[in-house]
Order: structure tokens, then C-alpha cells, then sequence
């Protein structure tokens, strides 16, 4: 006689290898996904030549914002401190810094991330590639080097504001870790290119 488990046996075990080979990576995924959640960005004051940091009244919140008045030859050194409030190491990877690359129509433009040249030569948008690694519990200061674009126009009295984003990898997951708290940049008589 010979015994019917065995076929029942194979089809739990092959039932299961796939529940496995189906759950594992979606259980990688949620474990990194919520690792970058737990990494934070803020920016302090900004380090200026050329221009004095001023401040602004946010219209939404009321609430006052420091502001990069674009004078002529203006250079700024903008300080993201990214912090990894989790339990597992993340990569932070690409920056992207909006309508601030070298074929953008602003009045500033990023010449630099970290210590990298923002290359290209119609980009609309600042992008670098960084690859570092950020431990549970630590910090990392990346620099945005903001110069004057004679090129630009951004009228008199005029505000703009943006939002880089940061990548951060863990795993098998991907956020963009958006620095919300970057300085206006106001425009001035030498930004403008009203008549």
C-alpha cells in the first residue's frame, strides 16, 4: 500500500517555499522603507558673502522664514544636517535642488553640492550623486554653495522658495527625504530684469 501524504506533504512545502519566496522581499522592503522614514533634514542659517540674510513673514503660517536677498555677486553656503533617527544604517544617494541648476531662469543658481560641482549646462535642476553611508544615531553636514546668476531674472520684491530632496536608500527601499526648511531667496533691483 502505498501511503497518499507524501503528495499533500510536497504541495504544504511548495505552498510555503512560495509564500516565503513572496513575503521575504515585501518584508525587506518594509523594513528599509521604514528605516528612511526615520531619517530627518534641516537647514541652518545660511553663511553669505555679498548680501545680508534678512527675514520674511511666511503668508501661509504667518510665521517668519530667513530670506537671501539676491544682490549682485552674492555667494551663500546653505548647512543640511541630515540626522539618522533609526535603528539601521542608511545611504544617502542623489541630491536634487529644484529650479536651480545651470539652465534654470533664476537669479540663483547651485554651483555646488557637497564638494561636487553641479555639472551639466541646461539642467534645469541642481543634481549631484553623493554615496554615504549614515550609521543609527548619526549625523552628516552636506553644504550648498548658492551664487548670484547674472543670467537670471527674478523681479524686485519677488520670493522663491525650494524644496531639494535627498535620496535614502536601506535595502530594497527608496524615499526622497525633502528639506522643507531652505531659506526664500528674494529678489532685488539687481535681480530683476523688469524695464
Amino acid at each position: 500500500m502505498i501511503d497518499p501524504s507524501p503528495p499533500r506533504t510536497l504541495r504544504r512545502l511548495a505552498v510555503c517555499g512560495v509564500a516565503l519566496l513572496t513575503l521575504t522581499p515585501a518584508a525587506i522592503w518594509w523594513v528599509g522603507h521604514q528605516a528612511t522614514l526615520r531619517v530627518s533634514a534641516s537647514t541652518g542659517i545660511p553663511h553669505c558673502e555679498g548680501t545680508e540674510v534678512t527675514t520674511v513673514t511666511d503668508p501661509e503660517s504667518n510665521l517668519e522664514e530667513a530670506a537671501i536677498p539676491m544682490t549682485d555677486k552674492f555667494v551663500c553656503t546653505l548647512t543640511i544636517k541630515v540626522m539618522n533617527h533609526g535603528h539601521r544604517e542608511v545611504t544617502l544617494h542623489q541630491v536634487t535642488v529644484p529650479v536651480s541648476g545651470p539652465g534654470a531662469g533664476s537669479s540663483f543658481q547651485v554651483t555646488h553640492i557637497g564638494d561636487v560641482a553641479v555639472l551639466g549646462n541646461d539642467e534645469v535642476d541642481a543634481v549631484s550623486e553623493i554615496s554615504s553611508s549614515l550609521e543609527p544615531g548619526a549625523e552628516e553636514l552636506l553644504d550648498l554653495r548658492v551664487a548670484f546668476r547674472e543670467s537670471g531674472c527674478t523681479s524686485e520684491g519677488a520670493s522663491q522658495w525650494v524644496a531639494p530632496t535627498i535620496e535614502v536608500n536601506d535595502l530594497l527601499a527608496s524615499h526622497d527625504l525633502t528639506i522643507a526648511d531652505l531659506p526664500r531667496f528674494l529678489g532685488t533691483a539687481a535681480s530683476s530684469c523688469d524695464t
